[in-house]
């Protein structure tokens, strides 16, 4: 990937062999797909590790913005929070750090995950709270209503977007036919059935992801991210399928069938 960043975490903590690390919470959590199903050669757990990385920032925005309340738990010596994740008999599972070495640049280095009645988190009382990402549950629900306005030219022409879509439908002339009707079919999809936009949360907003299929409309080929503004939703970026996901299951873990058989 072009433009990466150092997620905030690692550079507040030093995560020694996160891959590691990571595999054991998968293997902790309730069953989940964490990798990639399109996208060859990414790390193992990929999605999991993102969903660690954004429910920190998450936590940290709202430890900031709701000082009085109890999202992350740090003393001079310790700090944990809430991965929102559970084990398989819905036990809450924390991550704990450690204060690092005095000489080393990030303050905390990882002990690990732990579930809610682990010996290791007994001195933490309470524990923290989960990440949330909506006041209500209506904010999760496409309003079918509102009128779209998609910016078709800049994803059909902007680069970042064009290689977002299937190779053999990316220079076909009828391309921008074949976009309109795959978004006419989306909006039938999602009256059918709610569940078909799939939410996402992206820079402090909640949006849609909806399913778009260029072809055989029984195979989904990219997904377009939509937000409501000013009542009416807009839309200018595509994500492939493995973006879609990654992104929905920092929320919660997406139920769409289009999305889950990615």
């Amino acid at each position: 990937m072009t433009n990466y960043s150092v997620p905030t975490l690692r550079k507040y903590a030093y995560l020694g062999n996160f891959g590691n690390s990571v595999q054991e919470l998968a293997d902790m959590a309730r069953p989940e797909r964490w990798n990639y199903a399109e996208t060859p050669g990414t790390r193992k757990n990929i999605i999991l590790e993102n969903y660690v990385y954004h429910t920190f920032n998450r936590l940290r925005a709202q430890q900031k913005a709701n000082p009085e309340r109890n999202y992350i738990y740090e003393t001079d010596t310790e700090m944990c929070f809430n991965t929102g994740l559970f084990t398989p008999n819905f036990e809450p599972i924390f991550v704990l750090f450690d204060r690092n070495d005095t000489e080393r640049r990030a303050k905390w280095k990882l002990r690990g995950f732990y579930k809610e009645s682990a010996v290791e988190l007994s001195q933490i009382s309470p524990l923290p709270e989960r990440a949330s990402y909506f006041d209500s549950i209506s904010d999760l629900m496409f309003d079918t209503r509102l009128e779209m306005r998609i910016n078709i030219d800049h994803i059909l022409e902007d680069e970042r977007n064009r290689k977002r879509i299937p190779e053999q439908y990316r220079d076909m002339s009828n391309l921008p036919m074949l976009f309109r009707a795959a978004l006419d079919y989306a909006k039938i999809r999602v009256k059918e059935n709610y569940k078909a936009a799939v939410p996402q949360y992206y820079h402090g907003r909640i949006q849609f992801l909806l399913p778009i299929s260029l072809g055989d409309p029984k195979k989904v080929d990219l997904s377009l991210a939509v937000g409501a503004r000013n009542g009416v939703y807009t839309g200018h970026t595509c994500l492939t399928l493995d973006m879609a996901y990654n992104n929905a299951r920092l929320i919660a873990k997406p139920e769409s069938d289009w999305l889950i058989g990615s």
